[in-house]
């Protein structure tokens, strides 16, 4: 058998290069005068009372990649125990999925939930693009060939998929505003 450890530090030297080529760019292209990012090691303790949201997005696509729901799965954190907590959201069927907290809207159509000292954790759907969007196509021994139409066939399969990104912030850079695309690392 072939030595496959020079392979397996290629990946490895690969893969600390695109994570520093992503964290360079980001952190270049961030404007002037915006505070530096936060990590978990550096990132400073929220005022008393303040709700911490963690925010996950789940997308059910279709064969070709294209969107047939966005599921958006919210964990309020409580970290000071408090009675009730606000939190403003543009999802809809929401639902609790680990507690019998409820909600009411204020005339702000803001959620406040009655958290009972609790954290809360949270379920809907949303209707908003996303930030990138994911095209699939497939080849069976070359040949372009649906996903439906590939079901039970044998041969050499290729899978590509293709990103566009639909995100865009003005920064400047040298002194002109300039409109650039918000850098996503995405790994297939």
């Amino acid at each position: 058998m072939k030595n496959k450890l020079p392979v397996k530090i290629l990946a490895i030297l690969l893969s600390c290069g695109l994570l520093t080529v992503g964290v360079g760019a980001a952190l270049a292209l961030q404007p002037a005068d915006a505070a530096p990012p936060a990590s978990a090691a550096t990132k400073e303790p929220q005022p008393a009372g303040a709700v911490q949201k963690e925010e996950t997005v789940y997308v059910l696509a279709n064969a070709d990649g294209t969107v047939r729901k966005i599921i958006v799965s919210d964990w309020l954190k409580n970290p000071d125990g408090a009675a009730e907590l606000e939190d403003y959201t543009d999802l809809s069927d929401v639902t609790n999925v680990k507690g019998n907290e409820t909600y009411r809207l204020n005339p702000d159509n803001m959620r406040v939930w009655a958290a009972d000292g609790h954290d809360i954790y949270y379920q809907g759907t949303i209707d908003k693009s996303l930030p990138v969007d994911v095209t699939i196509r497939y080849t069976l021994d070359g040949n372009p060939i649906s996903a439906a139409d590939l079901a039970g066939k044998s041969g050499r399969v290729t899978i590509r998929f293709d990103y566009t990104n639909n995100l865009k912030v003005t920064v400047p850079v040298r002194g002109e505003a300039t409109e650039i695309c918000v850098p996503f690392l995405m790994l297939t």
